[in-house]
C-alpha cells in the first residue's frame, strides 16, 4: 500500500492494448449486424417473428427476407420505431468508434460518448421538427414520424412547444454540429471545404487528363500512319544483308516496321518542333574563373595649385553678416604623396589559385560540389566566388565557415551566400598584407568632382576596386559606429577634409562636439566652425536646442520667400537692390530741411490715447516682438553637426538628448542641415530605434558581437571585420551592404589641411549660437524669460502634469516627462519666474501659485 501511495503522480499507468481491440471488434461487428439489419428491413416481415403466434408460425415456411434473419426483424423494427429514419446513425456512429479503436487506438473519452448520444437524439429530433423529407416514408412504415419516438418527444413535443418550427431547427442544427465535432474531432465547415476543394481539383485535372490523353492518342495515330506509309514502300529503308539475315520473314518484317518506325520519329521531331511538349533545357555554362588585383593604387601625380573644386564666387552672407571674399579652397598639394615610392607588387595568381583549390575541395569532401569562380584581391581582403551546382542549398556552404577557416588558415573569414547582384558565393579571406587607400586617391577620382554629390564624402574602395563616394545631402545623416583602434576616427577626419575640400565657410559651417575633449582639438582653429568645438557634455544639449530653433528659424523664411527647401532658397533670384539717386549736375546736394508740419488734431487724440492707457510703454514679455518682421538673407550656408561620442552624451540627459537628435534627423534636411553621429560602444540604449529609424545611412567598423553588429545595421557581419579601416557601408536608399576599405589620411596631413584653411582668414564665430549654449539653449538673448518654441511645447506638457498632480517638483517633471535632471530644473525655474509656483524651500513641494484648475492666464 506504501509503494502504491509513493507512487509518483506524473508517471503514466499501463495499459493492455487487448481491452481497446476486443471493444473495437464487438462494435465494428454490432454495427454491421445493425447496418444490415435496417437496409434488408422491409415492414411485412414483422410477422416472421416468434412472438407473433400462429401467424408467425405460418410465416416460418415461407421464409424472412431481412439478411439477419428474425433477429434482424427485430433489431431494425425496434430501431426505426424509436429513432425513424436517424435510425442508421447508430450503426455509423459503432463502425466510427470501432474502427478508432482497431485502427487509431483511440481512447474514447467522456466527450466522445457524450457526442456520439447527442448526435443520435439530435438527428432524430431535427428529422421530426423538418416537415420536408421522409414524411411519405413515415407513413408508409407506421412511424411516428421521420425521427421515431424519440424525435417526435423531444423535437415536436418540447422543442418545437416553446420555440416554434424555426427556432426548434436552427437550436437541433447547431447542436448536432457541435455533436458532430466531439464525435468526429472533424470540423464540417472544413470538412466540406476539402471535400468541395478536391472535387474542384479532380474535376480540372480530369479535364487536363483528357487533354492529353488525346494528344497521345493523336501522336501514336501519326506515328502509326508514317510507318504504314514507309512499309507501303518498297523498303527502299532497309538493306539486303539486314533482311537476308533475318531468320524467318516475320522477323524481317518486323525489323523492318521498327527502323521504319524510328526514322519517322526522327522525321517527326525534325519537322515539328514546335509540338514537341518535350524541350531539353540549355546546360548552365560559367563562364572561366578570372583573377582580379584591385589592390592597386591610382598613379596620380600632383601637379602643385591643382585643387578639385574651383573657387566659386557667391554673393551670399552665412549665419556671420561679413563674407570670407579672399579664401582659397585647398589643393592636392596639402596631401602627402611619395614621389619616390617603390612599386607595388602584384598579386600572386598562383597562390590565389591555390587557396581556391583548396576552398573547393574542402566543400567537395563535405559533399557540396561547386565550381570554380573570379578571383577579386581588394586592399584589405580577397573574395573567392564558387558557382554552386543546381539544386544546392547555398545555407550548406555557410554551415562550413569554420571548416574552411581551417583548411585556409585563415584569422577570419566571411561568407556571402549569395554575392549581392550574382548567381555566385563569396568566401572573403583577410589578406596577409594590407593596403592602404589614401585619400589623394579618392579625391582624384571623377565621381567626388562630379555635380550629382552635394557634399561629397570620399569613404574608402570596395573589392573591386572601386571608389565609395557618398553625398551627405543625400544621406541626409550618418551614423558611425566602431570598436576603438577599427579605424572611426580616422573616417571622421576624412568626412571633415573631404568637405574642406569643397566648402568655404560661408558656403558650410560646423558645429563640432567632442566630449573625449582629444579628438577635435586641432579643429579648434577651423573657421569653418560656427562655435568653439563643444566639450562640455552639459551644453550639448544648449547646441542642439539651437540647431533646432536655427531649423524652425530657416523653415519660417522659407515660407516667407516661398520656396520648399534649402537648395530652391539659395538658387533663387535675388531682388535688386535700390541705389540712391545721385544729384544731377548743378543741383546743390545739400537743402535745407522742410519744417514739417504738425496736425493739431492728431497731437490731441494721441495725448487722449495716452490718458485713457490705450497707449503705453512696450511691453516687457516681448510679445511686441513677434510682429517685427524678421530680417532674410541672401543666402544661408548648410550646418554639418558632428558628435564624435554618443554614448557620453546619452549617459546626461538621454530623453531630452534623444528628442533633439530625432527631431533633427526627421526635419532638417530641407533646411540644409545634416548629422554626423559616431560611437563606439553601439549599445541599444545608446543607438535607440528611434535614432536609428531616421538615420538610414550607416558605417559599421569592426566590433566585439554580433549584438552590436545587429544595433547598428541590423543584420550581422560587422563582427567578421577585421579592423585597420575595414568596414561595411549602408548606402542610402538602398539595402545592400557595401564592404570597403576605409580611406586614409594622416593626423600632419589634417593638420596641414587647417593651418591652410585657418591662415587665410580670421575666425568669425556665431554669436548667437555662443549666447544659446551660455544660456542653455534659451535663444541666446538677455531676457532670461525668454525661451525656445521647443521649451515652450514642454512647458504646456509641464503645467498639464501640475494641473492633474496639484503639486510641482522637479522628481515629478523628471518623471512624467522623461526629462533629465537639468531640463526639468529649468522648466522648474521658468514657472517660477513666470509666477505659477512659487520659491523652493528645503524638501518641501513648490508653492502653486495658479488655480490649477484652470488655464494660465
Amino acid at each position: 500500500m506504501a509503494t502504491a501511495r509513493n507512487k509518483p503522480k506524473n508517471q503514466k499507468r499501463e495499459r493492455s492494448q487487448w481491452p481497446n481491440e476486443v471493444l473495437g471488434i464487438l462494435l465494428c461487428g454490432g454495427g454491421l449486424l445493425l447496418l444490415l439489419s435496417l437496409i434488408s428491413f422491409v415492414p411485412g416481415d414483422v410477422k416472421f417473428l416468434p412472438w407473433m403466434g400462429d401467424a408467425g408460425e405460418a410465416a416460418q415456411s415461407e421464409g424472412c427476407s431481412n439478411w439477419i434473419g428474425p433477429v434482424g426483424v427485430f433489431l431494425g423494427q425496434i430501431t426505426f420505431v424509436t429513432f425513424g429514419a436517424a435510425a442508421y446513425l447508430v450503426p455509423l456512429t459503432m463502425l466510427w468508434m470501432g474502427v478508432a479503436k482497431l485502427v487509431f487506438d483511440a481512447r474514447a473519452s467522456w466527450r466522445t460518448w457524450t457526442g456520439c448520444g447527442v448526435f443520435i437524439l439530435s438527428g432524430a429530433a431535427l428529422l421530426a421538427v423538418q416537415s420536408l423529407f421522409l414524411q411519405a416514408w413515415s407513413e408508409a412504415n407506421h412511424l411516428s414520424g421521420p425521427g421515431g419516438v424519440v424525435g417526435y418527444a423531444l423535437g415536436t413535443k418540447f422543442l418545437e412547444a416553446l420555440l416554434n418550427k424555426p427556432g426548434a431547427i436552427l437550436v437541433l442544427v447547431c447542436v448536432y454540429l457541435v455533436s458532430l465535432i466531439l464525435l468526429t474531432g472533424l470540423h464540417p465547415i472544413q470538412f466540406s471545404r476539402s471535400l468541395v476543394t478536391f472535387a474542384v481539383r479532380w474535376w480540372q485535372g480530369r479535364g487536363e487528363r483528357k487533354v492529353a490523353s488525346a494528344e497521345k492518342a493523336a501522336a501514336r495515330e501519326k506515328l502509326r500512319r508514317e510507318r504504314d506509309q514507309q512499309l507501303a514502300r518498297k523498303h527502299p529503308l532497309f538493306d539486303e544483308d539486314e533482311i537476308e539475315a533475318s531468320p524467318k520473314p516475320k522477323a524481317r518484317k518486323k525489323a523492318a516496321a521498327k527502323k521504319a518506325a524510328n526514322k519517322a520519329a526522327n522525321e517527326d521531331k525534325d519537322d515539328d518542333k514546335e509540338e514537341d511538349p518535350q524541350t531539353e533545357l540549355p546546360l548552365k555554362v560559367t563562364p572561366p574563373p578570372q583573377v582580379i588585383d584591385a589592390s592597386q593604387r591610382s598613379q596620380h601625380k600632383s601637379v602643385p595649385g591643382a585643387k578639385p573644386f574651383a573657387k566659386k564666387k557667391l554673393d551670399h552672407g552665412g549665419l556671420s553678416t561679413e563674407e570670407y571674399e579672399n579664401y582659397e579652397l585647398p589643393g592636392f598639394d596639402l596631401l602627402n604623396v611619395p614621389e619616390n615610392a617603390e612599386p607595388e607588387t602584384e598579386a600572386d595568381k598562383g597562390e590565389l589559385v591555390s587557396v581556391q583549390k583548396t576552398i573547393i575541395d574542402t566543400l567537395k569532401a563535405f559533399g557540396v560540389e561547386v565550381t570554380a569562380g573570379n578571383i577579386t584581391r581588394g586592399p584589405t581582403i580577397t573574395r573567392y566566388e564558387v558557382y554552386p551546382s543546381m539544386g544546392l542549398r547555398v545555407s550548406r556552404i555557410t554551415q562550413l565557415e569554420a571548416d574552411l577557416a581551417r583548411a585556409t588558415k585563415a584569422e577570419r573569414i566571411n561568407i556571402l551566400a549569395p554575392v549581392p547582384g550574382s548567381d555566385t558565393v563569396g568566401i572573403e579571406i583577410a589578406n596577409n598584407e594590407k593596403v592602404a587607400v589614401p585619400l589623394h586617391d579618392l579625391l582624384h577620382d571623377p565621381a567626388f568632382t562630379s555635380s550629382k554629390n552635394k557634399i561629397p564624402l570620399a569613404l574608402g574602395k570596395d573589392v573591386y576596386g572601386n571608389t565609395v563616394i557618398g553625398d551627405l545631402a543625400a544621406m541626409p545623416h550618418l551614423l558611425v559606429a566602431g570598436a576603438t583602434g577599427s579605424g572611426k576616427s580616422v573616417c571622421i577626419n576624412t568626412i571633415i577634409s573631404s568637405i574642406l575640400f569643397k566648402f568655404s565657410p560661408n558656403e558650410l559651417r560646423f558645429i563640432m562636439v567632442d566630449p573625449k575633449v582629444v579628438e577635435m582639438q586641432m579643429y579648434n582653429t577651423l573657421p569653418h566652425l560656427a562655435v568653439p568645438v563643444v566639450t562640455d557634455p552639459n551644453k550639448v544639449l544648449a547646441a542642439l536646442r539651437w540647431v533646432v530653433n536655427e531649423m524652425e528659424r530657416r523653415y519660417r523664411i522659407f515660407a516667407d520667400v516661398g520656396v520648399r527647401n534649402f537648395d530652391a532658397f539659395n538658387s533663387r533670384e535675388l531682388p535688386e537692390k535700390e541705389q540712391p539717386e545721385e544729384p544731377a549736375e548743378g543741383e546743390e546736394e545739400d537743402k535745407p530741411e522742410e519744417e514739417e508740419s504738425y496736425d493739431q488734431e492728431h497731437i490731441d487724440s494721441i495725448a487722449q490715447a495716452l490718458t485713457d492707457g490705450e497707449l503705453g510703454p512696450p511691453s516687457l514679455d516681448g510679445s511686441d516682438d513677434d510682429d517685427e518682421e524678421e530680417e532674410i538673407p541672401d543666402r544661408v550656408p548648410y550646418i554639418v553637426i558632428i558628435i564624435d561620442e554618443l554614448a557620453d552624451l546619452m549617459q546626461t540627459a538621454p530623453a531630452d538628448m534623444e528628442m533633439c537628435i530625432a527631431r533633427i534627423a526627421q526635419k532638417a534636411r530641407a533646411a540644409g542641415i545634416h548629422l554626423i553621429i559616431a560611437t563606439q560602444t553601439p549599445r541599444a540604449d545608446v543607438v535607440t530605434g528611434i535614432i536609428k529609424a531616421n538615420i538610414p545611412s550607416r558605417i559599421a567598423f569592426q566590433v566585439s558581437s554580433k549584438l552590436d553588429s545587429r544595433v547598428i545595421l541590423d543584420v550581422s557581419g560587422a563582427d567578421k571585420l577585421v579592423g585597420k579601416g575595414d568596414m561595411l557601408y549602408l548606402p542610402p536608399g538602398s539595402a545592400k551592404l557595401e564592404r570597403a576599405q576605409g580611406a586614409f589620411v594622416s593626423d600632419d596631413e589634417v593638420e596641414d589641411l587647417i593651418s591652410f584653411c585657418s591662415n587665410q582668414v580670421d575666425q568669425k564665430f556665431e554669436e548667437t549660437v555662443q549666447a544659446s549654449i551660455e544660456s542653455g539653449g534659451s535663444g541666446g538673448d538677455d531676457d532670461d524669460n525668454e525661451v525656445s518654441d521647443a521649451d515652450e511645447e514642454i512647458i504646456e506638457k509641464c503645467l498639464e502634469v501640475i494641473r492633474q498632480e496639484k503639486k510641482a517638483s522637479t522628481s515629478l517633471l523628471q518623471r512624467r516627462l522623461r526629462l533629465g535632471y537639468t531640463r526639468a530644473a529649468r522648466m522648474m525655474d521658468i514657472l517660477e519666474d513666470r509666477g505659477i509656483i512659487g520659491p523652493g524651500d528645503g524638501a518641501r513641494p513648490r508653492e502653486i501659485l495658479i488655480n490649477v484648475g484652470q488655464d494660465e492666464p
